[in-house]
């Protein structure tokens, strides 16, 4: 494999997990690899590729170098496929994805394989492939790494599910979900592509005729791949487990759960280490937990849900009086079916950030009233923290970059404002 990039001029757009991965990995294979600057592109000789991170948008000068210049471009998920030479399993969707990678490399582990799981988590996919040591690399890919592949063609790939997002980015829903079926582009019959019956609408997918063999997950009954029946996890016809003996609660994380068990089945993993991993593995930080109880009122970080369906799902997992706290960085949409779905027990939301007045005039329109709007978010949650409701959480339906480097930042200031709260 080095001798295919031996001598190769590749200039990489972006030093974050991405870029730096995509650096190190072709550096080791024999590439000659530096920044694109784009003030220095005309004292340049142009190189043989270039490889762009997520978070650089197409309408970006890499994107027009490229095309003026005839050169080609991809991501550095496609580097990470060149370069491995051991079965991948891909994950994507709107939500959920980082839980389900973990999950399926949980269940692999358990089995006594080793395991690579990187990609949108931990270390970036080209890193992984090119130190090795692995026997499975799993995958998480964003819709962002998606839109640059070539030829990245997992053996096993899972669709969570679809809604709206990244709509800053993207113009509608169709260009979005034409990037989340990138996943199995490039997938021929010999691998398996699987997808939630439940969660990712027909329109997601029109047009839309995968060569791989097609699987299913759903809470609703029977299909071919996994599924619900009777309180009971069952793939193909054989029984998995029991519902209540899947640690991560929510009906959404049961969902995962499926997903999970499809990929790990379908790689011909036993039941015991399967199990095994569904009664132990606990999701992310930041991700639909229980930070405290104090004075009958339990507080929840949900920091992580950064759209209106991941933040919908975390409160009708809430038993009791709830006040939300949601917004943050405008991601392109409105927040109107954030209130059309809210669950009764919400009665209280503290809308703050920059996506503030959206959420107060979504929720204005639906005849939600009581909501608030803040622009400091110690304010929103003193005022949130005020009420009489049982619990309160925090799940924006908003990214975090309006006030905070990232959702974890968001989340650990929510803790320490509970902890405070707490100590009062």
């Amino acid at each position: 494999m080095n001798g295919e990039w031996k001598g190769k001029r590749i200039w990489i757009a972006g030093n974050g997990v991405s870029g730096t991965g995509a650096y190190q990995a072709l550096t080791a294979a024999g590439a000659e690899c530096a920044y694109f600057d784009q003030s220095e592109n005309h004292r340049a000789i142009p190189p043989d590729l270039l490889v762009v991170s997520p978070g650089i948008a197409p309408d970006q000068p890499v994107y027009t170098y490229a095309r003026e210049n005839g050169i080609p471009l991809c991501g550095e998920l496609e580097i990470g496929y060149l370069l491995c030479d051991k079965p991948i399993v891909a994950v994507t969707g709107t939500n959920g994805k980082t839980t389900v990678t973990r999950l399926i490399g949980a269940m692999l582990h358990k089995a006594g394989l080793a395991v690579a799981v990187c990609g949108n988590v931990g270390k970036s996919f080209a890193l992984a492939a090119a130190t090795g040591g692995f026997d499975v690399a799993v995958v998480e890919c964003s819709s962002f790494q998606l839109e640059t592949i070539r030829s990245f063609r997992p053996h096993i790939a899972v669709l969570t599910n679809i809604s709206p997002d990244h709509l800053n980015r993207y113009n509608g829903m169709e260009e979005y979900c034409a990037a989340k079926r990138n996943i199995a582009r490039n997938q021929t019959e010999q691998d398996v592509f699987i997808f939630s019956q439940d969660d990712v609408p027909l329109y997601a997918l029109r047009g839309f005729m995968p060569k791989s063999t097609t699987m299913y997950t759903t809470v609703y009954g029977k299909v071919r791949g996994a599924y619900v029946l009777s309180d009971t996890i069952y793939y193909c016809g054989q029984e998995i487990c029991r519902t209540d003996r899947v640690k991560m609660e929510g009906e959404h994380n049961l969902k995962n759960a499926l997903s999970a068990v499809c990929a790990a089945k379908a790689l011909g993993i036993p039941n015991a280490p399967v199990v095994q991993a569904l009664t132990e593995f606990a999701p992310d930080a930041h991700r639909l937990c229980l930070v405290a109880r104090k004075n009958g009122k339990n507080f929840y970080n949900d920091s992580k849900g950064t759209n209106i369906m991941a933040s919908v799902r975390a409160a009708e997992c809430m038993n009791g009086t709830t006040c939300m706290i949601v917004g943050g960085s405008d991601k392109g949409y409105e927040f109107d079916e954030l209130f059309q779905k809210l669950p009764a027990c919400v009665v209280r939301v503290a809308a703050v950030g920059e996506t503030a007045q959206k959420v107060t005039a979504a929720a204005e329109r639906n005849g939600f009233c009581a909501v608030r709007s803040f622009s400091d978010f110690t304010q929103a949650f003193l005022w949130a923290k005020a009420g009489e409701e049982e619990n309160v959480l925090l799940s924006p339906a908003s990214a975090s970059f309006d006030m905070f480097s990232s959702y974890a930042e968001r989340g650990e200031l929510f803790e320490r404002l509970v902890q405070n709260a707490s100590e009062e």
